[in-house]
């Protein structure tokens, strides 16, 4: 996400109302497997921790779309299931680290020590991601790392419906646990996210409430609590 930040909006009234921080926490599942990612996605879906990305946290951007994400991790992934319900659908970037964000998008920003992360992917898999302290000083993933981040989505170019056209689809993401510090009984600070800037209806949805005068995903003072549970 990058919103034009000139552009002033009114105040967020869902996190004023919302001051407790979301929880979130994700089972280990070991029955994942990137070589059977619909398998994957049916047991992410059965037995993944679910929440939704559902706060609209500026009143000019009142938009909202159906949109769940099924979380689990196991020996070598954080898992995350989206399923998008019903959006007007913008796939413009085709390649690693391109401005994602503009298109049908949805993402995760993850807390490591004094930095976070963001991981951002249209609706065709394509990702960006970055750290830093904050949103103007940003450091890219580099290429062999970002071919180590699975993605599995429902459309591709050539299913792809013209755009305008409302479309419900899915996107099955697998982060390496080595490249994000986690293991299993692991808790840090996180947020998720839906956006879509230049989409023919913008909007910028979170899970966790944030409380800025204009849209910012790069809030890690409103990220929400998350922990990977212990195996059993």
């Amino acid at each position: 996400m990058n919103y034009n930040s000139s552009i002033r909006t009114k105040f967020c009234y869902f996190a004023e109302k919302n001051k407790h921080m979301s929880e979130l926490k994700i089972p280990f599942l070991n029955e994942l497997s990137p070589a059977n990612p619909v398998f994957t996605a049916s047991q992410l879906i059965a037995s993944g921790a679910m929440i939704k990305i559902d706060k609209i946290n500026w009143i000019e951007f009142s938009h909202l779309i159906e949109v769940n994400v099924y979380t689990g991790y196991d020996d070598r992934y954080l898992w995350l299931n989206y399923q998008v319900g019903g959006e007007l659908i913008r796939a413009v970037c085709h390649a690693d680290q391109e401005p994602v964000w503009q298109d049908s998008c949805v993402e995760f920003f993850i807390e490591q020590e004094d930095f976070y992360r963001n991981f951002e992917f249209n609706c065709l898999g394509v990702c960006l991601s970055a750290s830093g302290s904050d949103r103007h000083s940003r450091k890219g993933l580099d290429k062999d790392s970002l071919d180590q981040i699975l993605r599995f989505p429902s459309l591709t170019s050539e299913t792809l419906s013209a755009e305008g056209n409302p479309v419900s689809w899915s996107l099955t993401v697998a982060i390496p646990l080595q490249l994000i510090g986690l293991r299993a009984g692991s808790e840090f600070q996180a947020n998720f996210y839906k956006c879509g800037d230049e989409t023919s209806v913008p909007h910028y949805l979170s899970w966790s409430p944030i409380g800025t005068l204009n849209p910012d995903f790069h809030q890690p003072a409103y990220f929400g609590q998350v922990k990977l549970e212990d195996k059993v």
